[in-house]
């Protein structure tokens, strides 16, 4: 092989080498902590449900975001700790629901709630 040639291929190489490491980034899921009132998913139903439809007639089904549901049960002790606990794993969003609006401000200054 000719010198130029080798130079030919080791840069064009070295040009396409960052464009091939792009295509290759995996795509990065969503999540979203909710934080509940009630003791349960049953206890929250419709509004359970109606959430979860509603992040599906959007387009994020279960492959495409992440839900990550605290229930609190009506206890206050439990939606201080639960909101906490939320906030510190660095969710995208949290959705606080009923009385655990205040709870879910307190916990974080940085991450955007939803109020419900």
């Amino acid at each position: 092989m000719r010198r130029r040639d080798f130079i030919k291929v080791v840069a064009g190489s070295a040009v396409a080498w960052p464009l091939g490491a792009y295509a290759q980034q995996a795509r990065r899921v969503p999540r979203i902590g909710v934080l509940w009132h009630a003791g349960n998913a049953e206890e929250e139903d419709p509004y359970f449900a109606s959430l979860i439809e509603g992040f599906r007639n959007l387009g994020y089904g279960e492959d495409r975001i992440v839900l990550e549901h605290r229930f609190p049960g009506e206890k206050p002790e439990l939606f201080a700790s639960m909101a906490a606990e939320l906030a510190s794993s660095k969710p995208d969003a949290l959705i606080a629901v009923g009385g655990a609006a205040p709870y879910a401000k307190k916990a974080t200054a940085t991450i955007p709630i939803v109020f419900m």
